[in-house]
């Protein structure tokens, strides 16, 4: 590998949402690694508790916990508001929290699943953005904010209908979102992912493991790996590097930039 490189983020504090598991936990962990104060976030509160609680323990920084259900407007504003109280400011927002509905058909798919997709993947992030950006405003930080997408929301094609359609909306916030805060010294960036090694994927290769008794998730797991580029599935510190390279003053000039981090995948 040509280059090495740290970061240093002692001082910043940041918030990660659905930072508990797989991807947004590792931000998470390489932040607190750095050095910055975090909040650790998901709707379950002993999850929350215990990560807080493991990352403070290893952290250079404060890691706290708040719990929020990133479906429910009030509980955003909440954990907003509880993440500057507890930090003095937030200089940094990671939209990371999302689901993934499992709809066959977007005929026959119910209008709740749409509603969910849609207010966990999209409306959220606009408006935990929209809330943080306003404190920065406010007190006159230039910080960073980070969405979460996915090459799902570059293919036209393809499984994971509501949850494409949310990251095709999730890139069009970046564009617009960010030209509008760089008037006030906020970058906001994405980073977008393809098969990433959690447990999320691990899920889905169990399940299609179930239905072919000749391979078992691992085999699943390695081929999706070998189909890229690179020749393996990405990691959540391969994020979490993404992550820590855009809210950094290496990335002082980069707004409004869809980082891929897919190992080649966003080129098939």
């Amino acid at each position: 590998m040509v280059g090495h490189t740290t970061f240093d983020y002692s001082g910043e504090s940041a918030i990660v949402t659905g930072s508990t598991k797989g991807i947004g936990r590792g931000i998470a962990e390489g932040l607190a690694d750095a050095g910055a104060n975090v909040v650790i976030n998901s709707r379950t509160e002993t999850d929350v508790t215990a990560v807080a609680e493991e990352l403070d323990e290893q952290s250079k920084g404060e890691v706290i916990g708040i719990t929020a259900n990133m479906a429910t407007l009030n509980e955003i504003e909440n954990l907003v508001e509880t993440a500057i109280d507890a930090f003095g400011e937030i200089d940094l927002l990671v939209n990371n929290a999302a689901v993934w509905p499992r709809e066959k058909s977007l005929v026959e798919a119910p209008i709740e699943d749409w509603n969910f997709a849609m207010d966990v993947n999209v409306r959220a992030q606009y408006y935990t953005a929209k809330l943080v950006a306003a404190h920065m405003i406010e007190q006159g930080i230039e910080g960073s904010i980070i969405n979460h997408t996915s090459q799902t929301g570059d293919r036209r094609t393809g499984r994971r209908g509501f949850y494409g359609i949310s990251k095709t909306a999730i890139n069009g916030l970046t564009w617009r979102m960010a030209h509008e805060l760089a008037d006030h010294g906020i970058r906001m960036n994405a980073i977008s992912t393809d098969v990433t090694e959690t447990y999320q994927l691990r899920y889905e290769a169990e399940m299609i493991a179930e239905d072919d008794p000749n391979r078992t998730p691992e085999d699943v797991l390695r081929e999706w790996g070998a189909a890229r580029p690179l020749g393996r599935l990405g990691l959540p510190e391969d994020l979490s590097n993404a992550v820590l390279y855009l809210a950094s003053d290496a990335a002082s000039y980069v707004v409004g930039t869809i980082l891929r981090v897919s190992g080649g995948g966003n080129l098939e």
